[in-house]
């Protein structure tokens, strides 16, 4: 990740930060600066460039489209960074992106479904909001992801559902997590408006996005 990049955005988050009246911007900036970080972690950098290595020997075709997923999703971390919003359609793009990379690693141990409508596809959402649901259950969950979303009253309600054992009831959502990070972003743009939940359900776990459907 360019220093650059880290230093254009610091220095605009601080200016932004000396009048009160852009506080909210300024506190979006510093969480979209902590995501892009997070999205760029080294040990998945280093696990998808090993993938492609042992790829290209035995399936060069599958390694040269790894490649090309893993290039788009950089490219996407450094261009979202810019934006407060981008629109669903786009997140899908880079979670599937994510989620056929992680396939490529674990074969037939992981298998996803998208189900999105495509009247929600021009709804806005913060950058990586789903792209953080889908790595969060193929961290902690199950062998198998659906991807949904709904209008529910006027709410774009963004699911992401795993045969894994979910969080135990009434657990926090820890400083420096991955949905601690998108709270705090739906908090900033949105506020009491929007929110991160774990709605109740008979098996595995489901994470909801919960904002406005506003149109892009």
């Amino acid at each position: 990740m360019p220093t650059t990049v880290i230093g254009v955005l610091c220095f605009i988050g601080f200016t932004l930060y000396e009048n009160l009246q852009y506080k909210a911007q300024y506190e979006t900036a510093q969480a979209r600066l902590s995501s892009l970080e997070s999205r760029l972690r080294p040990h998945f950098l280093f696990n998808t460039l090993n993938s492609i290595m042992a790829l290209i020997p035995e399936d060069p075709d599958a390694a040269e489209r790894m490649t090309e997923r893993l290039s788009a999703l950089l490219r996407y971390s450094l261009d979202a960074t810019l934006q407060n919003t981008v629109r669903l359609e786009q997140e899908l793009k880079v979670a599937t992106d994510y989620l056929e990379i992680e396939k490529t690693r674990f074969g037939a141990r992981l298998q996803y479904s998208i189900d999105v409508p495509p009247e929600l596809m021009s709804a806005v959402v913060p950058p990586f909001s789903l792209q953080t649901l889908v790595e969060n259950s193929v961290k902690y969950g199950g062998g198998e992801i659906r991807v949904s979303a709904h209008n529910g009253d006027g709410h774009l309600l963004l699911r992401v559902w795993d045969s894994g054992n979910g969080f135990p009831h009434g657990a926090q959502i820890l400083a420096g997590h991955g949905l601690r990070n998108l709270k705090d972003r739906l908090d900033a743009l949105w506020g009491s408006n929007a929110a991160v939940e774990f709605p109740p359900g008979e098996d595995g776990t489901t994470v909801q996005v919960s904002l406005p459907v506003i149109q892009k």
